[in-house]
Order: structure tokens, then C-alpha cells, then sequence
């Protein structure tokens, strides 16, 4: 990953079974994807589990709302990266 990656707009799509137990999809930014791949076992499995947890504990929010949480959840997580943070500090 180099450092314009952090800035750039693609995204990487997740599918997941919604709160509704039907198909759906999530994106995340394309740079917090990557570094979740390189860091954890098993992202789709974690953005599953988080959206769950929104769900959960968030009920009354927007399907939208909900993705933004989530969203949030895995940007906050990819930066715990040790890459992110050897990217950043180049800054």
C-alpha cells in the first residue's frame, strides 16, 4: 500500500446477510479494506459480526445509518494497522 491510497475513492464491496436475514451488500473505503485484510482473519466475517452488533444495540437507525456505523467501525479498526501507521508517519 503506498500513501495515495489513503486519499483515493475506490471502494471494496462485503456481501452480508442483513437484520432482516436477506442478502446485502456494504462498502468500505478501498484502504481499510486492504490493511483489514492484511490484519485480520477473516474481514468478511468481522464486518458481519459488526454489523450484527449494530443492529443489536442500534435498532431504530437507517439501514444507511447503520452501514455508516459499521463503515466507521472498520476505518477506526484499519487504523490500528502497524502499515497504517508506518503510512502515516511519512506524512
Amino acid at each position: 500500500m503506498e500513501i495515495e491510497d489513503l486519499f483515493d475513492e475506490k471502494k471494496t464491496t462485503y456481501t452480508i446477510t442483513d437484520e432482516h436475514g436477506e442478502k446485502s451488500t456494504i462498502t468500505i473505503d478501498k484502504w481499510a479494506a486492504d490493511l483489514l485484510q492484511d490484519d485480520l482473519p477473516d474481514v468478511h466475517g468481522w464486518i458481519q459480526v459488526k454489523f450484527d452488533l449494530v443492529c443489536s444495540k442500534k435498532p431504530q437507525l437507517t439501514r444507511r445509518e447503520k452501514g455508516n456505523v459499521v463503515r466507521e467501525l472498520a476505518r477506526k479498526e484499519a487504523e490500528k494497522s502497524p502499515n497504517y501507521k508506518s503510512l502515516t508517519d511519512f506524512l
